[in-house]
């Protein structure tokens, strides 16, 4: 039966063939697989770096934003308000915080005068604003206020965090609800001659 001999050769040379791609093919699997992986896993490695690294050129583009509009505010040389009245420094006080809470991109709540009282040599007068938002801007706001010219200075400053609904997503920075007593002075010279007046 030589039909069956050549069938038979022909089965063990293809059962050789197999066992030689087997024995080639386990090695490279053994050593490729892991590569591979390893390549898989360096590939997500820096997909995920590349988009936290998105993340924080966004965070540092908001920060320069937000540092540029505070710098926006027009900065007077002086460092005393110019007002010959109280009533006229509580206005003026008044709106530099309106134009430092605009370039921070946040909206006062409520705004209410603050009386007139004696800080060393100098009479300050204020006004106390309350607003609602992050830590961060929060900050930035105090950032501007003590930073800016004619200078004013925060003495009372209540910042209370409210809970977060459960709607919120598990990472979102909690709301503050900040109330500020901020104060300033006109100049003494401004003052001593509005004390002197009748």
């Amino acid at each position: 039966m030589p039909v069956f001999k050549g069938i038979s050769r022909l089965l063990n040379k293809l059962a050789a063939l197999g066992l030689l791609l087997a024995a080639l093919a386990l090695p490279v699997l053994l050593v490729g697989l892991p590569v591979w992986s390893r390549h898989q896993q360096s590939a997500d490695d820096v997909a995920s770096g590349l988009a936290d690294l998105g993340k924080l050129q966004a965070a540092v583009a908001r920060e320069r934003a937000a540092r540029t509009g505070a710098a926006a505010v027009a900065q007077p040389d002086n460092i005393f308000f110019e007002a010959d009245s109280e009533l006229a420094l509580q206005a003026t006080l008044q709106a530099r915080l309106v134009a430092i809470a605009q370039a921070e991109k946040l909206q006062l709540l409520s705004s209410s005068q603050l009386p007139a009282h004696a800080s060393g040599e100098a009479k300050v007068t204020g006004v106390r604003v309350n607003f609602r938002t992050d830590m961060a801007a929060v900050q930035r706001m105090l950032h501007a206020i003590e930073g800016a010219r004619p200078l004013m200075f925060v003495e009372v400053a209540d910042l209370r965090a409210e809970l977060a609904p459960a709607s919120a997503p598990a990472d979102a920075a909690p709301m503050i609800d900040a109330t500020l007593d901020v104060f300033g002075t006109a100049s003494p010279a401004i003052t001593a001659n509005a004390d002197s007046k009748p």
